[in-house]
């Protein structure tokens, strides 16, 4: 009896043991799963197949719980094991044969994509848009898509926020009888970034209500537009407890002193946090203040520190915008060739070493594409195209010959394949066409001179309405350029 009861013991042990085991294992698959940067198709997928394994993990704790037949918690903790076996492989077989892809950035910090890209050798090129819904130097929009593998490619190109316009045109309204949080919010919403709110008593308006305006009118959002807000009754000033004003910007703090009748002093001092935020106030919050009757509120408001450049010659282009993206900097790269600096090297830039800029300015970095080499053509506008492109300087001389046909090259000061240095001029001679010799067309038909003009490569111009030619305009014998065209006057 004893030895049946310890046997079920075991088994009961064993049968639940192998149920906790199924379930763990199968939640941390699905764990993994959703952790899993992979595509969003792929991880949709993956997430509803391991879904079913958790579901079906939980039926069978569910049935062991009630089910008494021995064979039938055998089979139910052999189910189990099977079961947490088949999750462990996915986890295992996933880590080892995880594929390294693209993420969606849209949003990300640039700090954070470039870092992501240089771990991976993978260049990436910064362009910049203006955005009302992007925070600044964060992405918009990239050119590779998201879960592209990364052995694929060794370049991205991804948009980035230079926040919002501030040149974009708006409707300003009529806000005169207005809240003045109504006004706030409206100053908010439309990104209007020039904006002065004024504050004054009056014995007829009531406290937070706009007084006048100069401006209604459709405006750029960075042109200046000037609101009054009334205090209310000087004699009707209530005591004030102050809120924590720290992480506000400098527009919203002020507006908060200014409607409440608070003394305050500004200072500046570098940070590296945003551009105008409150770092600090002298008077903490929640003290109780009575207006005018209480010591000055410091706010110590942040400002740019100044970036130093350093020589950025001697920086590879992953550098520079690793660089640059931790400053704050904007980098535009542009391509060209250069006879003398190798190939992904720096040709120049257009701040020197040693300069110092403030965070959001724009660098122009010049990496070479290396030596460029004379190509193959035969025809003029071939060339031209080509040249152009690509910055090659090039004259072009016509000359007459008998064997080269009309536009066609002659000869090239550089050969096919030849490096063109940087200070080369590319000489091109072109034909013009060959010489001929006018004909003497008196007393041909129409067609005889038709066909005789074209035999020597000359264009008739035929006047008159007679059968015989009676007059030409060039003399018979003289030399002219192929293609000349000669006026043929016909008679009787």
């Amino acid at each position: 009896m004893e030895e049946d009861i310890k046997k079920r013991d075991i088994l009961m042990i064993f049968t639940f043991g192998s149920l906790a085991l199924s379930l763990v294992s199968t939640i941390t698959c699905m764990i993994y799963v959703l952790l899993n940067r992979a595509s969003l198709v792929n991880r949709v997928v993956s997430i509803i197949g391991v879904i079913l394994l958790v579901a079906f993990a939980i039926m069978l704790v569910i049935t062991g719980f009630y089910i008494e037949n021995k064979k039938a918690k055998i089979g139910i903790a052999i189910a189990s094991w099977i079961l947490a076996i088949f999750s462990i492989v996915q986890i295992f077989t996933g880590v080892n044969n995880k594929t390294d892809v693209v993420l969606d950035f849209t949003d990300y910090d640039i700090k954070d994509v470039v870092s992501w890209a240089n771990e991976r050798n993978i260049d990436i090129i910064q362009e910049y848009a203006y955005s009302d819904k992007i925070e600044e130097y964060h992405v918009i929009k990239q050119d590779v898509e998201e879960g592209t593998p990364v052995k694929d490619i060794d370049e991205i190109t991804v948009t980035v926020s230079n926040g919002v316009d501030p040149t974009k045109k708006t409707d300003v309204t009529d806000m005169v009888g207005w809240k003045l949080d109504d006004v706030i919010k409206f100053i908010d919403d439309n990104h209007l970034t020039n904006v002065t709110i004024n504050f004054e008593f009056s014995s007829t308006v009531e406290k937070d209500i706009i007084i006048s305006q100069d401006v209604i009118k459709e405006i750029k959002r960075n042109e200046p537009v000037t609101l009054v807000s009334s205090l209310g009754k000087e004699s009707d000033l209530k005591d004030v407890t102050l809120d924590n004003l720290v992480g506000l910007d400098e527009f919203h703090a002020l507006i908060y002193l200014k409607r409440n009748c608070l003394k305050y002093k500004l200072v500046y001092n570098y940070s590296e946090d945003k551009d105008g935020i409150v770092l600090k106030q002298s008077i903490r919050k929640w003290t109780v203040l009575s207006p005018k009757k209480h010591d000055e509120i410091v706010l110590t408001i942040s400002k740019k520190n100044l970036v130093t450049v350093p020589e950025l010659k001697n920086m590879t282009q992953s550098e520079i915008n690793e660089w640059a993206t931790n400053n704050r900097i904007k980098i535009d790269f542009i391509q060209d060739y250069d006879d003398v600096i190798k190939m992904g090297k720096v040709i120049s830039a257009s701040h020197s070493e040693g300069s110092e800029i403030e965070p959001g300015t724009l660098i122009n970095v010049i990496i070479s594409k290396g030596q460029i080499k004379m190509p193959e053509f035969t025809d003029l506008n071939t060339f031209r195209t080509w040249a152009d492109e690509n910055d090659v300087t090039y004259t072009v001389e016509y000359q007459y010959s008998d064997t080269v046909s009309a536009g066609k090259l002659i000869s090239s000061s550089h050969s096919k394949g030849q490096t063109i240095k940087n200070s080369d001029t590319v000489s091109l001679i072109i034909s013009s066409g060959g010489n001929t010799e006018i004909p003497n067309l008196i007393g041909l038909s129409k067609s005889e001179a038709k066909n005789r003009c074209e035999s020597v490569n000359l264009v008739c111009d035929f006047t008159g309405n007679g059968n015989k030619v009676t007059k030409q305009s060039m003399l018979s014998g003289s030399t002219v350029p192929s293609g000349t065209s000669i006026t043929v006057t016909l008679g009787d």
